[in-house]
C-alpha cells in the first residue's frame, strides 16, 4: 500500500513527463521513461526517483501504480488502492492510431514541490534521450537483467513479480558499493516504517 505522499510523488513524475513532452504519450514511452529515470536515479544517488514498483511484463518494466491509474482512466476494471482518485482525475487516455495515449488534463499541472533538483535533472535527461525513440525499441532496451530475472520468476510462479531496486540499479551499472547503500537504505526504511 502506497502512502498519500508516495502517490503524490508518482503523480508529479507522470505529470512532469507529460508537460515536458507537450503532447500525449503512449504507455510504453511513458513507462520506459519512468523506468530509465528510476534506474539512473538509483545508480547516481542510491535513491529511487519515486516509490512506484516496477513489475516485469511482456513489453518490459511497468510501474504498477501508474499502470493501475491509466487502466482505471481507460475505463478498465482495476483493483484500486485508496488515494488514487486525484491521480486519476489528472490525466486522460485517448485512442489514437491504434495506441492508447496518455495526456495531462488541461486544467492540471505538475506539483513541482514534489520533485527535487536531482529528480528534475534525471527526468529531463531521459525525456530528451527517449523522446524520439520508437516505443517497441524502448521495450527491447528495457529488457535488461533486472527485467529478465523478475520475468523468469514470474513465468515460474505464474504471478507478477516486482523488480527489486537493487536489481534495477545493478542492471543500470551501479557499483557494488552503491548496491550495498541501496540495500541498507531499504532495510532501514523497513525497520523504521
Amino acid at each position: 500500500m502506497k502512502s498519500v505522499d508516495q502517490i503524490q510523488k508518482i503523480k508529479a513524475v507522470v505529470l512532469y513527463v507529460l508537460e515536458k513532452l507537450g503532447t500525449g504519450v503512449d504507455y510504453i514511452h511513458l513507462f520506459k521513461m519512468m523506468y530509465f529515470a528510476q534506474q539512473n536515479h538509483l545508480v547516481v544517488y542510491g535513491l529511487p526517483l519515486m516509490e512506484d514498483t516496477f513489475k516485469a511484463r511482456k513489453h518490459g518494466p511497468v510501474p504498477s501504480v501508474t499502470y493501475k491509474v491509466v487502466r482505471k482512466v481507460e475505463g478498465k476494471p482495476v483493483d484500486m488502492m485508496q488515494g488514487l482518485d486525484d491521480f486519476c482525475d489528472s490525466i486522460e487516455v485517448r485512442m489514437e492510431d491504434g495506441h492508447q495515449m496518455v495526456y495531462r488534463k488541461t486544467n492540471v499541472s505538475c506539483d513541482m514541490d514534489e520533485l527535487s533538483v536531482s529528480n528534475i535533472r534525471i527526468l529531463d535527461q531521459w525525456i530528451e534521450k527517449l523522446r524520439d525513440v520508437k516505443s517497441f525499441a524502448l521495450s527491447g532496451l528495457s529488457h535488461d537483467e533486472a527485467w529478465k530475472k523478475a520475468k523468469a520468476e514470474a513465468e515460474r510462479t505464474g504471478e507478477d513479480i516486482a523488480m527489486t531496486l537493487v536489481d534495477i540499479a545493478a542492471a543500470g551499472g551501479a557499483s557494488e558499493a552503491m548496491q550495498d547503500i541501496i540495500r541498507e537504505r531499504q532495510l532501514n526504511a523497513r525497520l523504521f516504517a
